[in-house]
């Protein structure tokens, strides 16, 4: 029987419990310092598209895997995930931009989706009315895909994986990793002290301080996830899509609009956009900052200017866990035992059904 704890109860550990819960011969417990699909999960925007530049096209299959399984699941759960079919409207300034475009929609294409290469910029136009085409050489239609409620996607996780054994201890702080000769024994927590053979750390924005618990010091900064919903005077005549600029996105959050700059745009050298701070400092909504809105109001005045008489109704803050390269951490770590499930810089939602299954395979034949 392998024994294995896991910490963080977000998109990451609930698919990475579900997975590991299939097996035969497992016993597996989740640690979550507030409540199951909280913290950066629920501040997520749950985008799930096929053409996108926030991972390089080596993950194309991940997004593939990623916009199935969520569909499956919304589909078995009868639409408790809340995966909403927007279609993906990607708009290309630039001759990179257009080529990087143009492979992706072949490749979604091959692997049976429908994807649309836009060469003409007024062509974009049709799936976004409000759109001013004026700089941009055209982009890309993907229509299946869509955005879901990323904690609804973890509570389902959580449930299949208890239905499967896996057992979940909500409002607990991890306070210490139990070593023993460079190998993990334990966890020590506001619940008590568990034994295990593997422990995973998947805790999102917290990761630098439970690394530093087992005495690794792990290469990850933060990034501010900024979000504005943004509500029109009149209700728009028409579905809004998930709307992908190269350095900001924007998507429908029921009758308003949900826009956010992209993590691929922050500057790791301005310290208003890159850090390291406390994610138990975030309050649920508001902590945002005028420096971000300004940028937005300013890509809002440029691409859909109708936007800008739109209402401010609700503002967030959430912290991202980024690496320099802006690709995940998932493996060994220099403690025996000790694995990584983190740093999924703003793509854990898409990341963590193949996360969940590839660290499931690794930790089951090891």
């Amino acid at each position: 029987m392998k024994r294995i704890g896991i910490i963080g109860a977000g998109i990451i550990g609930t698919a990475l419990a579900y997975h590991l819960t299939k097996c035969d011969d497992v016993d597996v417990i989740v640690f979550e310092k507030n409540q199951i699909g909280s913290g950066t999960t629920a501040k997520s925007a749950g985008t799930l598209c096929l053409i996108d530049d926030s991972l390089p096209y080596e993950f194309f299959k991940q997004r593939v895997t990623c916009l199935n399984t969520y569909k499956k699941m919304n589909d078995d759960t009868h639409g408790e995930s809340e995966f909403i079919k927007s279609g993906t409207l990607v708009v290309s300034p630039t001759k990179a931009e257009m080529k990087r475009a143009k492979l992706h929609v072949e490749a979604s294409q091959l692997a049976g989706f429908n994807a649309k290469f836009i060469e003409d910029p007024e062509g974009l136009v049709k799936y976004l009315p409000d759109l001013n085409s004026e700089g941009l050489l055209g982009g890309a239609w993907t229509p299946d895909d869509g955005y879901n409620n990323p904690t609804a996607a973890s509570l389902i996780y959580a449930r299949w994986a208890r239905e499967q054994g896996a057992k979940f201890i909500t409002h607990a702080n991890v306070n210490g990793i139990q070593t023993k000769d460079g190998v993990v024994t334990g966890i020590q927590s506001s619940k008590g002290d568990y034994e295990f053979d593997t422990v995973v750390c998947a805790a999102g924005p917290w990761s630098n301080k439970v690394g530093a618990l087992a005495g690794i010091d792990l290469p990850l900064v933060h990034t501010k996830a900024e979000v504005f919903i943004l509500k029109t005077t009149e209700p728009l005549d028409y579905e809004f899509p998930i709307l992908k600029y190269p350095n900001w996105y924007a998507r429908s959050e029921g009758r308003a609009v949900f826009v956010c700059k992209s993590h691929m745009a922050m500057d790791y050298g301005k310290a208003i956009e890159t850090g390291i701070w406390d994610p138990d400092e975030l309050s649920l909504s508001g902590g945002t900052e005028e420096y971000f809105f300004d940028f937005l109001t300013d890509r809002l005045a440029e691409s859909v200017p109708k936007l800008l008489d739109a209402e401010l109704v609700n503002d967030w803050l959430g912290y991202r866990s980024v690496t320099l390269d802006k690709l995940p951490i998932v493996g060994e770590s220099d403690v025996e035992g000790f694995l990584i499930a983190t740093g999924m810089s703003g793509n854990g939602v898409i990341l963590a059904p193949d996360t969940g299954r590839i660290l499931t395979n690794y930790i089951m034949n090891d």
